[in-house]
């Protein structure tokens, strides 16, 4: 008979799976009236011997007790740590499920994983690692569609793309956003692009930057500052900030793809997005020349080195993008 495990990695960036994932061990637990009562929770940094004696506990009127632990990776990452933590790892009884939960322990790009990963992978049956990313592109356009059926409604093709870019990959934000838009449908039709505009305010990673951008395009200046302003008290000031960078950066290399004789599609294929945003980089970058993007970028990477060495803060150096780009449309 194979073994069953007993210690989980899960790592990533979807915090909404892995906490289902967690979930569904938590269910396993057999009696749901003492599910509470066999599991242990450490968001914060434990020390081993509070691991210990969590996992070692011996289950209330159930099989199993449950113990999650989140950011083992840097907690026991130091040299004279790790040895104590893998011994630990290596002692948890049968009779406890032990969970670490951790953001992304790979780099991608670089192909360089975590220690604990690395460990983790290689120790046997007794361990199972579960990686949790956050869809992208058309991945999160299917996730938002399969969300709204199971939450009893329908999204049209293009309304889900339209959320997607909105909220970009965050799942949290989607399913807030997706109980509004059915309420606002009452659950008697499909949700479509319009409801979309009309209903979901951007929240997402990349923010409403075409928005504010198309506001620029019509020299409404003080309609680019509103917007602005309303994605500064929504944001992180700072991811904001390059969240803006990057939209241009796209906008430049969107152009200069047309600039080759190139569509929407190819802009797609090149950047991994999906067509609806494709679509839309394409119709923007279209209104800028390959110069004006190529002067607004150099702007943007001087202010990016104001912000990192301290001469001005992230919000006024966007609210002077901003001003700039009215003026200059104006």
């Amino acid at each position: 008979m194979a073994e069953s495990p007993v210690v989980y990695l899960f790592h990533g960036d979807d915090q909404p799976a892995m906490r289902a994932a967690v979930a569904v061990l938590q269910s396993k637990l057999v009696d749901a009236t003492t599910a509470d009562l066999n599991t242990t929770r450490f968001d914060t940094p434990p020390t081993i011997d509070s691991l210990r004696g969590a996992a070692q506990a011996a289950p209330f009127l159930s099989e199993h007790r449950l113990v999650v632990v989140s950011g083992a990776a840097k907690a026991f990452s130091a040299a004279e740590l790790r040895p104590q933590f893998v011994k630990f790892l290596d002692d948890v009884p049968s009779t406890t499920l032990f969970v670490m939960v951790e953001f992304p322990l790979e780099d991608k790009k670089r192909k360089q994983k975590n220690w604990l990963l690395k460990w983790t992978e290689a120790a046997g049956p007794r361990n199972l690692v579960r990686a949790f990313d956050l869809p992208q592109g058309p991945q999160m356009v299917a996730w938002i569609q399969n969300r709204a059926k199971e939450l009893g409604g329908e999204l049209q093709p293009q309304a889900a793309a339209a959320l997607a870019q909105l909220v970009g990959s965050d799942k949290d934000a989607a399913e807030q956003e997706l109980e509004k838009l059915l309420a606002f449908v009452a659950y008697q039709r499909p949700i479509q692009a319009a409801d979309v505009a009309a209903v979901s305010l951007p929240s997402g990673e990349q923010g409403d930057f075409f928005a504010l951008i198309d506001a620029l395009n019509a020299a409404s200046g003080a309609r680019a500052m509103e917007l602005l302003e309303d994605l500064l008290q929504e944001r992180d000031l700072i991811m904001l900030f390059f969240s803006l960078v990057g939209h241009f950066r796209l906008l430049l290399q969107s152009r200069e793809l047309l600039e080759a004789g190139k569509n929407d599609k190819d802009i797609a294929a090149q950047f991994g997005i999906h067509p609806y945003r494709a679509e839309k980089l394409a119709a923007q970058a279209r209104r800028f020349s390959l110069d004006a993007l190529e002067s607004i970028y150099r702007r943007l990477l001087i202010l990016d080195e104001q912000i990192k060495t301290g001469d001005m803060e992230a919000d006024l150096a966007m609210e002077t993008f901003v001003a700039s780009l009215s003026a200059q449309a104006a």
